[in-house]
């Protein structure tokens, strides 16, 4: 009855016009009818010698309230389609308004989605233009044709969506035409697509990562190589590539960190055996400092006093034979301050004992007077 008298789910919005079609409906079938009752009155029960006037005020009468019937009816039925109308326009008006919504809500910035977006606002606009010109079984056809051409355009959302690896915003449109189009094989199809796409992202993300982590440690910045591992980790912690890099990246940094101690160490022996003291204690203190705990800093803390005295010897042995020099060319001046900054840094010197006894002869060759 709802639905022959024109009601629906937007009575709150528009105004029903149920009863006044119910009315009309009455009213032209009680005209209806009583013109027809009448008609057969007029042919059983009035008498042949009936007035010629009388009979064209009946016939008048009758033909009145059959026109007044069929207009009721007509009117009827134009305020149950124009409501039907109204209403299939309000509908849609909320189906563009919906998905304008949802669309700002979540809008992909690719031109292929755009496009597809701007598509459907077209179709919807014209939907709406057209269903007021078309019957009902028409209008069932254009809803039809409507739904599939609404269920192509999300498909190539989605699509445009997944070209453009906005996958999150492709997998949310995805669940959307699930719910839509529930059965429908293009879901198991598009499912497949987006598992594929994330399938190569994940590949040629790690790949991307796993480069710039061997390049950092090429360069020896361990730590920032650590932490980019370990994202990429947490990113794909199911992938056995990028959940075992961080274990690579320890590895590769012990090893390292091995072949420099070893490659200091060897440097040391090296300069130990040349008598360089003073690298070699320079060296022996880089290792130590960087190293501490390692094997090779181990053996050195035993040794470690023994280069630092002879590397004092041979700094000593270096200034003593800079203040001949200057006092053979003549630079007494030099020779004196070199003399006074020997004393003050190794005071218990055999050399400083020395200059003391001369310190005199410096002061007099330098000019300086008491």
């Amino acid at each position: 009855m709802t639905r022959l008298l024109g009601g629906g789910p937007f009575g709150r919005e528009l105004p029903r016009p149920q009863w006044t079609v119910a009315l009309l409906w009455v009213v032209g079938m009680l005209l209806w009818v009583a013109s027809g009752a009448a008609v057969v009155a007029c042919a059983f029960l009035v008498p042949k010698d009936f007035p010629l006037a009388s009979w064209v005020v009946v016939t008048a009468a009758l033909l009145a309230g059959l026109v007044l019937g069929a207009l009721a009816v007509g009117l009827a039925l134009v305020l149950k389609y124009e409501f039907s109308t109204a209403v299939s326009a309000k509908l849609l008006e909320r189906t563009v308004r919906d998905t304008l919504q949802k669309r700002v809500d979540v809008a992909p910035t690719s031109s292929d989605a755009g496009a597809v977006l701007h598509e459907e606002v077209v179709s919807l606009l014209s939907e709406i233009m057209e269903n007021t010109l078309l019957d009902e079984p028409e209008k069932g056809a254009k809803r039809q044709f409507a739904k599939r051409h609404r269920q192509q355009a999300l498909r190539r959302e989605i699509e445009a969506l997944i070209k453009a690896a906005k996958y999150r915003e492709a997998h949310e449109r995805l669940e959307e035409f699930r719910h839509r189009y529930a059965g429908d094989p293009q879901v198991s199809e598009m499912e497949a697509k987006l598992s594929e796409a994330l399938r190569q992202h994940e590949q040629a993300e790690i790949a991307n990562v796993t480069e710039q982590v061997q390049r950092y440690m090429g360069l020896g910045l361990w730590e920032r190589a650590m932490e980019m591992a370990r994202g990429l980790a947490e990113q794909f912690p199911e992938n056995p590539d990028s959940a075992r890099l961080p274990e690579t990246v320890r590895l590769e940094q012990e090893a390292s960190r091995r072949q420099e101690q070893q490659r200091l160490y060897r440097e040391i022996e090296h300069q130990v055996a040349r008598k360089h003291w003073r690298q070699a204690q320079r060296t022996a203190e880089t290792l130590m400092e960087n190293h501490p705990d390692s094997p090779e800093a181990g053996r050195l803390r035993d040794q470690v006093e023994e280069l630092r005295r002879n590397a004092a010897i041979a700094e000593r042995k270096e200034w003593e034979a800079r203040i001949a020099e200057h006092i053979q060319t003549g630079r007494h001046r030099e020779a004196y301050d070199l003399a006074v900054e020997l004393m003050d840094k190794y005071p218990d010197s055999p050399q400083a004992e020395e200059i003391r006894k001369r310190l005199d002869q410096f002061k007099a060759r330098a000019g300086i007077l008491e």
